[in-house]
């Protein structure tokens, strides 16, 4: 199957019209992911690294759209990729939004990889997945049920985020600490 280079995922970006803000929140999203998938793939994670850089630049395609329109926006962006011939990217599309706790039980994989990278960034600042669920409760729980929803959201992004750093040597803070000091997660090491 085809995966999109990083330069067509690019295109395709330009092809969506998707709004400058949201394409460097994706940016920063594959660069997390790139990054944790590189050193998660030195300790025998089995990943596809073009995949999951693909995934994570296309995982928000369709949201300026889906803002508009009202769809969901992981739904409309799968489609949108498989119709583009990327059948492999739908699903981690689709999959970057909710976390299901059975998930939780299987190997890392494309999929949640690019789905914890988006927890950690705010727009295209990376945060620390409490700054980022409080944002997004402080911004979008309008009701007490969606309150604990998201509390329990957050809990479980926090057991995924303890499965991914379990495999390697630097924690979940370091990320916030390469993007304050102004220097960049590419690849599979700090540049």
């Amino acid at each position: 199957m085809v995966i999109p280079t990083r330069r067509r995922c690019l295109d395709l970006m330009k092809q969506a019209k998707m709004p400058e803000h949201i394409q460097k929140h994706s940016l920063v999203v594959a660069e997390i992911a790139v990054y944790l998938g590189g050193l998660l793939y030195q300790n025998c994670t089995c990943l596809n690294l073009p995949l999951l850089e693909a995934g994570a630049l296309l995982h928000d395609i369709a949201k300026d759209r889906a803002l508009a329109t009202g769809e969901r926006h992981e739904k409309v962006g799968a489609k949108m990729v498989e119709d583009w011939g990327y059948p492999l990217l739908s699903p981690i599309v689709k999959e970057h939004v909710v976390l299901d706790r059975t998930v939780l039980h299987g190997p890392i994989t494309e999929s949640l990889l690019v789905n914890y990278a988006d927890k950690r960034v705010k727009h295209d600042q990376i945060v620390s997945l409490g700054d980022r669920f409080f944002d997004l409760i402080d911004r979008y729980a309008k009701t007490e049920e969606h309150r604990a929803w998201l509390l329990e959201k957050f809990h479980l992004y926090g057991l995924l985020e303890s499965k991914i750093f379990e495999h390697l040597t630097l924690n979940p803070n370091d990320l916030c600490r390469v993007a304050g000091s102004g220097a960049s997660v590419r690849g599979s090491q700090f540049v």
